[in-house]
């Protein structure tokens, strides 16, 4: 009796709390390998900082372009970590999906034996 006892209380305490620490730890590592705190903070920042250092002269020609190169580098950066952070939020719900799926076919697995040997002995 012991014996069955824990073996349900391995198969639906112990082993889903596991799952979960894994998907935990899974959804952390997301968060450090897209660097999304550094994307966050740095979301309208030029792209790996390049700028245009305005010259000391007053030439209009030369500021005009000053300014865009410095504004298409701040859009190319935002473009980049937006798409950084779209795919983080992909791998995130990938995860989240992964993780239910996951527990839902631990917790039904015996189940879904006791119904096969069921119906294996009533299809002979």
């Amino acid at each position: 009796m012991i014996l069955i006892l824990e073996y349900f209380y391995w198969q639906f305490i112990e082993v889903p709390q596991k799952i979960i620490k894994v998907f935990k730890n899974l959804l952390w590592f997301g968060v450090n390998f897209f660097s999304i705190d550094y994307c966050l903070k740095t979301l309208f920042s030029p792209w790996k900082k390049i700028i245009w250092n305005y010259k000391k002269e007053f030439n209009f020609g030369s500021r005009i372009e000053t300014f865009f190169s410095n504004c298409f580098s701040r859009i190319i950066g935002f473009f980049v970590r937006t798409f950084i952070l779209l795919f983080w939020i992909i791998f995130e719900v990938f995860l989240l999906v992964t993780l239910i799926i996951t527990l839902l076919l631990w917790i039904l697995f015996p189940f879904i034996a006791i119904l096969g040997i069921i119906f294996s002995f009533n299809l002979l």
